[in-house]
């Protein structure tokens, strides 16, 4: 039989359309610009083109917000300095909700007095400001004159909507405002150049308030307000009473959207003469149409229309870029974290019929991820299309020059248009608030809402219509805000016409720019600055070309040299592959990744200019796959699921189960085809579930069927698997490219031939594995949630002080964000996360046995905890049990001192004093951790190597900041440096290490070397197993003791005030303790006492400053200093701040400690190869939240267990675990490590018969016991030697007392705890209460 194969030929087509926009900001001079808010237009001076007022994010002497002025050259000028515009303004501002969004924010252009000159108005923090243009190029700060709040401190306008609510003809002005004790404002225009604050305390509450627009719900003639409001609170739809107030009648239109609300755009996407509007929202979007035909309600059709989940959005604009007569969608999106912006063009849709979004692509170069705001459309150079404007936080403008009419490059211009200009008599002079139909000569209807309105901005421009092939404007009918319709009939399509209220229509010159042509690329040779167009007139230094392997494999690394005589300096880039080494230089070598094409590109430079780009495509395929690839097939799949796991949710409890899952499920089919050891699952009953098999046999090679087998097999679990998953569209992607690359038909669902077909084999080993995690416990089948655990405290709000909220300071307390992201950087639904896997403990264990698991019940529910470490310290009276909370959680606090680069203290972090912690060193109690760790200067007792241990060669002395290495290390073992969770970290560590040369692989290193594939499959089975026990233990011990995290234990204390004075006022027995320099009362006088002294009495902690003193993460450091001890903050992100599951034990270090063992087992070796493991975080780039390390800094171990003790130190650094989390930890992740590596080398035997995996004949009686209760054994002989240890290896004296079968084990009286007891080959773990 032969195996079908198929060449798999997918592609992703996000558009049939060519690019819309070429990226103007260099021709245009914008791409000067950094760090903005607010983008508005208008033609200030009245000279018939548009200029740009740009809102900067912050005022630090250097940002400045400018107004641009448009040459009609096709670039802009910064006028700013010359029009009286002020730029010293205090906008300091804390606001409750913790979030920073600028001090400078929203610019919106309006002509108040209606002279014919636009004004302008600047949202701000505490001083906004209204200026009135002069006419001659200046303006004037009239805010005070106008009636306008000078200075307000708890104001924080991101919004200023001008509109003729009561329509007299002259504008008013609605703010928005974001901060939550101030109120959103509207001022009346009287219409003498002042204005009248409107009580609107009766119609809208203090609701974070981003941006408002108005529309004209109710059909009358007065404008109506929608508010969007932030944190999942209800929006506003204030309906105009007659001009006389306002009701609000959000929920009566259906309209709450109590979400995120954030940014507001009307429309009419359908051409149905109905104004629709679009909410942006962090990635679930709502879309209302006008849909009052059928009732008096709009429909939210979001997710109809394909624009539901557009990431985190801000900023949005309607507009016909294509002049198809529809108009086209642009969303500005990105917070903490960087993202794509979204394009959609607006097509019809068969299926259903009707109107949708489709994502476009903007332009023919790559678009990078941004932290982008505003967006706005206008035509900047009056050539008759709409260009586009972005503004971004941290990096420069983007600005889009549109290419429908490009006839400064071509002549073709695509589709009609029209532009229309207001100019209101009687109505306000711009005609804000009119509506204008247009009826084209196919019979095409179209309409506009004249509001000018987005985030941060309001604009004063021409209305803009795309005709399509329309040769005549058949009629114009424009309802005027005051005075009613007037329509006009028959005006030339590709033109700009000026209405003039009550006083007819003229078509008017266009003002087409003049642009300047030369060459205008500034890495050219002959680079005309002043250039707005190119002419190809660019001159470059001679390109060489890139020599090297154009067929290459996926994960193998190649080389690429460049040749060139005249360049001196190179800068590559580099498509599906990662640049290993050699950037800057003419050679490089890549990795490339599991993808079907690749692309490397470099430019050549000397000191004055560069060479064209230079390209090299690759063809990325996989010839063959054997036994003794250097990437075997398990290797690869093992790639594809890291990679998922890096875009699902970060759970390390399901990513332990996919990996173990996934990992026997390629060691089965693996085991079969190959009639090695003993499969896990197929032909076994495993926990009650049953998998048939009745044997493989046909006539391929052992390689054709591995392969297939194993393929199959992992695709359908990946797939299956993470189909739940927020990257599940990236996943599919990678699966189904390592599927073609092999040659494999995705669509082959065959199972029933499965004893002699490989694809039907894989399929029936991954059915079978689906199936057993269904019935498993982890409650694959309710993604994963809890069935009855329930936290016994209240939410603790992180951006508040202190910690009112909690009631048991010994219990784990959930965290209330405003938003929260995941360490993978996926935005999750909810608010307060619940606390994950508090049930794990129930899932199926690989090789745990059931005689270390104890059994409690907490609220009439089970919980099952292998392995008990007993009780941890509490807050409970006890002086000796408080005094070691108090201590430990102290600690913590203490060695986030230690978290700045600028201390002064530098460390060598090479082996030569970095691990190698003795056994007998680890403490035996409570009482002897402070010598363990060093409590002050940070670190543990590890003293590190004379000498490489395999080698025996001295290693290199690293010399560090120690605020680099702790900052280093508390994000590079949070999640893996690339949010793998802890155990998908292990194996990339394990990955690593198998690709090391100087590694033998033999299996426990002894033997005949491992094939690659053996040893991938082997190392994985083993490596999943015990990750997925570790998950289940570890949480098994969470859900159970649902310890508190520092951050609410921290924070408690010092609500209740200090623990070591009993004659201050502030004495508190669970208090702080008083430790000099590092944790101190608060006096009068004190820098942090406040302006009213209310400090006063408090205590304050010399710690990580937190995330108040970060603006910029790319460039700022919190630093150490002293802080209020009620807003201490663990190093970790603002959005994520500590794991949603309790502390003890740490999982980080069980599974670390677990897996060092587990390696060490495997390998036959302590030690990495050639006892060295390196990872390497960059200068500068490395650090997330904040800026730094302040120079690259070497993680190195020399053994296993070396960078599992880096990992528990990390924690505490990281302000997440005390070490009374962690010593435990390690301990239990010890016994896991070996034990359920003998389990799973046992079935690497051909028959499970001949490895003794049943329980041992002796019999444990009592557990757990008391202190100074005998351990009791029967079925003994006599003759056994029994021998007692406790957590850290150290023997205790015992007398053993033998009574016919059963032996009495006499000891001195034990700590609580854990301890081991053992004879021959057979340990119990012994619990003492």
């Amino acid at each position: 039989m032969k195996i079908k194969i198929f060449s798999l030929l997918y592609f992703l087509c996000l558009s049939i359309y060519s690019q819309q926009f070429r990226n103007a900001s260099t021709l245009a001079d914008l791409d000067q610009y950094y760090n903005n808010n607010g983008v508005s237009v208008a033609d200030y001076d009245q000279d018939g083109d548009l200029d740009i007022f740009l809102v900067s994010y912050y005022s630090d002497g250097n940002n400045d917000s400018r107004l641009l002025e448009n040459t009609n050259n096709g670039n802009f000028i910064d006028v700013t300095a010359a029009t009286g515009i002020n730029q010293n303004l205090n906008h300091e501002i804390d606001l409750p909700s913790g979030f920073y969004f600028g001090d400078r924010l929203s610019a919106s252009w309006g002509d108040f007095n209606n002279d014919g000159y636009p004004d302008l108005f600047l949202g701000n923090s505490v001083q906004s400001e209204l200026y009135k243009n002069n006419g001659d190029g200046s303006f004037t700060n009239i805010t005070e004159s106008a009636g306008f709040q000078v200075s307000c401190e708890d104001c924080y306008i991101t919004g200023a909507l001008w509109l003729d609510y009561d329509l007299d003809g002259f504008l008013d002005i609605f703010l928005s405002d974001y901060h939550s004790d101030s109120i959103n404002k509207l001022y009346r225009n009287l219409g003498n150049e002042t204005f009248e604050l409107i009580d609107l305390t009766q119609v809208i509450l203090n609701k974070n308030s981003f941006s408002a627009i108005f529309m004209y719900i109710n059909d009358d003639a007065y404008p109506d307000i929608y508010i969007a409001n932030d944190f999942d609170q209800d929006n506003a739809l204030l309906i105009n009473q007659g001009g006389s107030g306002f009701v609000n009648q959000a929920e009566s239109y259906q309209v709450l959207d109590p979400l995120d609300g954030m940014g507001l755009a009307t429309c009419d996407y359908d051409n149905d003469l109905d104004i629709d509007f679009l909410v942006t929202n962090i990635k679930e979007n709502s879309f209302f149409v006008n849909e009052f035909n059928l009732e008096d309600q709009f429909t939210n059709l979001s997710e109809d229309v394909n624009i539901y989940d557009t990431n985190w959005a801000w900023g949005a604009i309607f507009s016909d870029f294509n002049h198809d007569g529809y108009e086209d969608l642009y969303i500005a999106n990105g917070f903490f974290n960087n993202e794509k912006n979204e394009y959609f063009r607006n097509v019809f849709s068969s299926l259903p019929a009707g109107r949708k979004f489709q994502p476009a692509v903007v332009t023919d170069q790559p678009i990078i991820d941004t932290n982008s705001r505003s967006v706005n459309s206008f035509d900047y150079d009056n050539d008759g299309d709409l260009d586009l404007l972005v503004t971004n936080i941290n990096s420069s403008l983007d600005f889009y020059e549109n290419k429908s009419i490009d006839t400064y490059y071509n002549e073709n211009i695509s589709g009609a248009w029209i532009k229309i200009h207001l100019e209101g008599t009687t109505s306000n002079r711009d005609g804000l608030g009119a509506v204008i139909n247009i009826l084209d000569s196919n019979d095409d209807q179209q309409t506009r809402l004249y509001n000018g309105s987005g985030f941060q901005h309001q604009s004063l421009q021409p209305i803009h219509f795309g005709l399509n092939d329309a040769t005549l404007v058949n009629t114009i009918s424009v309802t005027w805000p005051n005075t009613g319709v007037e329509t006009y009939t028959n005006i030339d399509v590709n033109s700009t016409v000026k209405i003039v209220e009550g006083s007819g229509i003229q078509v008017v010159n266009n003002n087409t720019a003049n642009k300047i042509p030369g060459c205008t690329d500034s890495n050219s040779c002959n680079y005309n600055t002043d250039a707005t167009v190119d002419d190809n007139s660019c001159v470059y230094l001679t390109s060489g070309q890139i020599d090297g392997t154009q067929i290459v494999a996926p994960l193998e690394t190649y080389s690429y040299s460049y040749s060139d005589t005249s360049s001196t300096n190179f800068l590559w880039d580099v498509t599906n592959g990662t640049i290993i080494q050699g950037q800057g230089t003419n050679t490089i070598e890549v990795r490339w990744d599991i993808e079907l094409e690749g692309s490397l590109s470099i430019i050549g430079s000397d000191d004055n200019c560069n060479t064209n780009v230079v390209e090299f495509n690759v063809s990325i395929e996989l010839s063959s796959i054997n036994d003794e690839s250097n990437y075997s097939i398990s290797r690869l799949w093992n790639e594809v699921l890291l990679e998922a796991i890096r875009n699902d949710l970060a759970r390390p409890t399901v990513h332990a189960r996919n990996l173990f899952h996934t990992s026997a499920a390629i060691y089965d089919a693996w085991s079969i085809v190959n009639s090695e050891g003993t499969p896990y699952l197929m032909g076994n009953l495993v926990h009650g579930y049953e998998a048939p098999f009745d044997g493989f046999s046909n006539s391929l090679s052992d390689v054709e069927n591995n392969n297939a087998a194993i393929s199959y097999a992992a695709y359908r679990i990946i797939t299956h698997r993470f189909s739940q998953s927020p990257g599940y569209q990236s996943i599919l992607s990678k699966c189904n490219t390592l599927m073609s690359l092999l040659n494999y038909n995705i669509d082959n669902h065959d199972i029933d031939n499965n004893g002699e077909d490989p694809i039907a084999l894989g399929n029936y080993i991954a059915e079978n594995y689906i199936s057993y995690g269904l019935q498993d416990s982890a409650m694959e089948q309710v993604d994963y949630v809890n069935q009855y655990y329930q936290p016994v405290n209240e939410p603790l709000v992180p951006i508040l002080s202190g910690n009112p909220s909690i009631t048991n300071p010994n219990r784990w307390q959930p965290l209330s964000l405003n938003v929260f992201i995941d360490q993978s950087g996926n935005i999750l639904d909810e608010h307060t996360p619940e606390f994950l896997g508090a049930e794990w403990g129930n899932v199926n264990p690989f090789g745990l046995d059931q005689n270390d698991m104890t059994t409690y019940t907490r609220d009439g529910n089970n919980y099952y905890v292998y392995h008990d470490p007993g009780q941890p310290p509490e807050l409970d009276d006890d002086l000796e049990s408080d005094l070691d909370y108090i201590d430990a959680f102290s600690m913590v606090s203490v060695w986030g001192s230690h978290l700045s680069q600028d201390d002064g203290v530098m460390w060598d972090i090479s082996p030569n004093n970095i691990g190698n912690v003795p056994n007998e060193s680890y403490p035996e109690n409570l009482s002897e951790y402070n010598s363990f760790f060093d409590y002050f200067n940070g670190g543990d007792n590890g003293m590190g190597y004379s000498s490489n241990p395999v080698t025996n060669q001295a290693y290199e002395t690293q010399l560090v900041p120690r605020g680099d290495y702790t900052r280093v290390l508390a994000e590079f073992w949070a999640d893996g440096p690339d949010s793998e969770t802890p155990p998908g970290h292990w194996f990339v560590l394990l990955n690593s290490i198998s690709d090391n040369p100087l590694l033998e692989k033999k299996f426990q290193g002894t033997g005949d070397e491992l094939s690659n594939l053996e040893w991938d499959v082997k190392s994985y089975f083993i490596l999943g197993g015990v990750m997925h026990d570790v998950a289940i233990t570890a949480w098994g011990i969470k859900g159970w003791y649902d310890y508190v995290r520092p951050i609410s234990s921290i924070r408690y204390m010092a609500d209740l005030g200090q623990s070591t004075d009993q004659s201050l006022s502030n004495y508190n027995s669970n208090g702080l303790p008083l430790i000099n320099g590092y944790i101190e009362v608060i006096n009068e006088g004190d820098l942090l006492a406040g302006d009213s002294d209310e400090n006063v009495g408090k205590i304050k902690l010399y710690s990580w400053k937190g995330h108040d003193y970060i603006d910029n993460p790319s460039t700022d450091q919190a630093g150490v200093g002293w802080i209020l001890a009620e807003e201490w903050w663990p190093y970790q992100r603002p959005t994520f701040v500590t794991p949603n599951f309790a502390g003890y034990v740490s999982g980080h270090s069980t599974y670390s400690r677990a897996a060092a063992e587990a390696l060490t087992l495997f390998t036959g070796s302590p030690y990495f190869p050639g006892g060295m493991g390196e990872y390497i975080a960059r200068e500068n780039e490395f650090l997330v939240f904040e800026e730094g390390p302040s120079q690259d800094v070497k993680l190195q171990w020399a053994s296993y267990r070396d960078a599992s003790d880096q990992c528990s130190l990390s924690r505490i650094w990281g302000g997440i675990h005390p070490y009374i989390d962690d010593i435990p930890g390690r301990f239990i992740g010890s016994i896991i490590g070996v034990e359920s590596f003998n389990y799973g080398a046992a079935y690497f035997e051909t028959s499970l018969s001949t490895i003794d995996i049943e329980l041992p004949k002796l019999k444990l009686v009592s557990n757990p016991i008391y202190p100074d209760q005998s351990i009791e054994i029967i079925n003994t002989t006599g003759d056994e030697v029994f021998k007692l240890y406790n957590i850290n290896g150290q023997q205790i004296k015992v007398n053993s007392i033998n009574n016919q079968y059963r032996t009495s084990i006499i000891h001195p009286e034990l700590n609580p705890g854990i301890y081991l007891l053992k004879s021959d080959n057979i340990t119990w773990k012994i619990l003492v209460r």
